[in-house]
Parts: C-alpha cells; sequence; structure tokens
C-alpha cells in the first residue's frame, strides 16, 4: 500500500450536504415514446453502445468471429471497426466528441492497456505518464483526452491528454474513480478526502484547475454547463453553481443520476415500490422510461441534447430515439 498524501495542492471546496434543495414544481411530462433501433454488430454478434455525440455518432464495442472486443464507431447507419493497437487483443470505445474523435482503451493479452484516441481514420496511442499503463475516459471538444495512468513505481493518476502533451491531475487514489469531463477540462468522480482514512473517505467531487469542489456522495456525470449529476444521500442530484437539487424518485427509497445533456436532462435509475427503473429527469419531472418503451433490463449509458440515447438490450447495441 502506498501511504495516503495530500490528493490535490490547491485548495478543496466543500458543499454542504445535509439539507438538498427542493426540486422546481413539475411541469407536464412528455408522452414521447422511444422506438428502439439495433444497430448491428461485427461478425462476432454480441456489442453495446457506450456514448453518443449530438451529431449522432455512437461508440462502443462489439465481437468479432473470434470473440474478441474491438472498438466501434456507428455513423448513418453504418459500423466501423475501429481495430485494436499493433499486438493487442481488444479494444472498448468509451467516447466521441463532435469532430468524430473516438476514446478507445486497447488491451493486450498480457493484460497492459493503453489509451488511444482514433482521429481521421488513425488510431493514436497515447503512451503514458512513465508506466506500463494508461485507460481512456472521455474526449472533449478541445480534442483532450481524460484518462488514467501509471507514472513508473506509482498508483495510477488521472491526467489530460492534448496533442501529444500530458497533463498530470494528481493520484486516483484507493476506491477513488473518475467518470466525466466537459469541455471546460471540469473532471468529476470520487475522491478520498481528507483525513484519507483507508480505504477511502469517499465523496463526490469536481476538479478544476487543482481545486476540488465536494459535491455528493458520487460525481457520475457533468454537462459543458457545468451541471454535475450523482448521488447524495442515497438520492440522485443535479447540481449547479453551489445548489444541490434533489431529483427524488419513482416511488421507491433510491435513485442515482448517471448523465446528463447540455440541455439539464438528467438520465439516471431509481427504485420502485418492487425494482430499479431507468428514468429521465426534465423540468422538475421525473418519467419512468419504462412507460416510454424502454424495458426494465436495458442498458442505458448516454444521451445527446436531442434527448436520444444508447445503451444495449441484451447482448445488442442500441439506440433509442
Amino acid at each position: 500500500m502506498v501511504s495516503p498524501r495530500p490528493l490535490l495542492t490547491g485548495a478543496t471546496t466543500v458543499v454542504a450536504l445535509i439539507t438538498l434543495t427542493p426540486a422546481p414544481a413539475p411541469a407536464a411530462p412528455s408522452a414521447h415514446s422511444y422506438r428502439v433501433v439495433d444497430l448491428g454488430t461485427l461478425s462476432g454478434g454480441d456489442g453495446a453502445a457506450t456514448a453518443m455525440n449530438d451529431r449522432g455518432d455512437i461508440v462502443g464495442w462489439s465481437t468479432v468471429a473470434s470473440g474478441a472486443r474491438h472498438a466501434v464507431l456507428w455513423r448513418h447507419g453504418v459500423i466501423t471497426d475501429l481495430g485494436v493497437l499493433p499486438g493487442d487483443t481488444d479494444s472498448s470505445a468509451v467516447d466521441v466528441n463532435e469532430f468524430g474523435d473516438v476514446a478507445i482503451t486497447s488491451f493486450g493479452s498480457d493484460f497492459l492497456t493503453r489509451a488511444v484516441l482514433w482521429r481521421d481514420g488513425q488510431l493514436h496511442d497515447l503512451g503514458t505518464l512513465g508506466g506500463e499503463n494508461s485507460v481512456a475516459i472521455g474526449v472533449n471538444d478541445r480534442r483532450q483526452v481524460l484518462g488514467t495512468s501509471e507514472p513508473a513505481g506509482d498508483m495510477p493518476h488521472r491526467f489530460l491528454w492534448r496533442n501529444g502533451v500530458f497533463t498530470d491531475l494528481g493520484r486516483e487514489y484507493f476506491y477513488e474513480f473518475t467518470t466525466d469531463f466537459n469541455n471546460a477540462g471540469d473532471v468529476v468522480g470520487g475522491f478520498n478526502v481528507s483525513p484519507q482514512a483507508y480505504p477511502c473517505t469517499c465523496v463526490g467531487g469536481r476538479l478544476r484547475d487543482g481545486v476540488l469542489t465536494q459535491i455528493g456522495s458520487e460525481a457520475l456525470g457533468v454537462n459543458n454547463r457545468g451541471q454535475v449529476v450523482g448521488t447524495a444521500n442515497g438520492r440522485a442530484f443535479r447540481w449547479q453553481n453551489g445548489t444541490l437539487t434533489d431529483l427524488g424518485t419513482l416511488g421507491g427509497d433510491w435513485s442515482r443520476a448517471t448523465a446528463i445533456n447540455d440541455r439539464g436532462v438528467v438520465l439516471g435509475q431509481s427504485t420502485t415500490t418492487a425494482a430499479w427503473h431507468p428514468f429521465l429527469w426534465r423540468n422538475g419531472v421525473m418519467t419512468d422510461l419504462t412507460t416510454r418503451g424502454v424495458w426494465e433490463t436495458d442498458s442505458i449509458e448516454d444521451i445527446n441534447i436531442r434527448g436520444q440515447l444508447v445503451g444495449a438490450r441484451g447482448n445488442r447495441p442500441v439506440l433509442f430515439r
């Protein structure tokens, strides 16, 4: 175990979480019902969509005949195999920006991983911070790639990469995680804060210019307006400018917000009186997506500005539009 050290060199801002601001008064929910589109797969027949941009480009993975997973891009109904790095066996795409750049992690048979950027038909190995591994988490419209990598002999660090230059954002300590970032470079996830008890004094937070703002129990998504979503005290929230709004539930005790588009529409899951269901939250109204053509067992990963959703139904990649 590496002895805990201060997480950040900058200040830490703490947001009180004792009382959540009530959600705005409900507006009439949309009656839109989603049409489910099977995106198709490579020769292996399995796959999942993980992210999409506002233009409608979708990325994820699909299996080839050998059973290996390859990163793929779906554009205008056509699937493109983005491949793997030379000598590697598998890859998976995790994000796509408005230029069509795709963030990918490539996996070797030796269990080593590399963060990769696919741009203009080419795979670019981003390298590492000095160790053996790197992992891609996202790519924004400034063409920055967010990821993690170990410097030689150290635990993973968060990083931003752009045009071949790494910016080290500091260690990702035990049980911390990194989930998303926006065009301003705001990074959200889970952070181990003082007194940094082992394994983790875990909180959600936003990292901006070396300063951590504590937001909820876990921060899972951020949009380009700086709105953050996640969970606080077991309930989904949307945070903006220091105000944490409780999004409510679908009748049960728990909810979790996982993604948000640039119109402030939130995607997540909530308990009903019987089970977990996917939801959309818009203008103070939480809508159970199982009443709009989505199945309880569907995996919903992302939402774009048009309100389209991507994910998987069983072992098939799907678009909900």
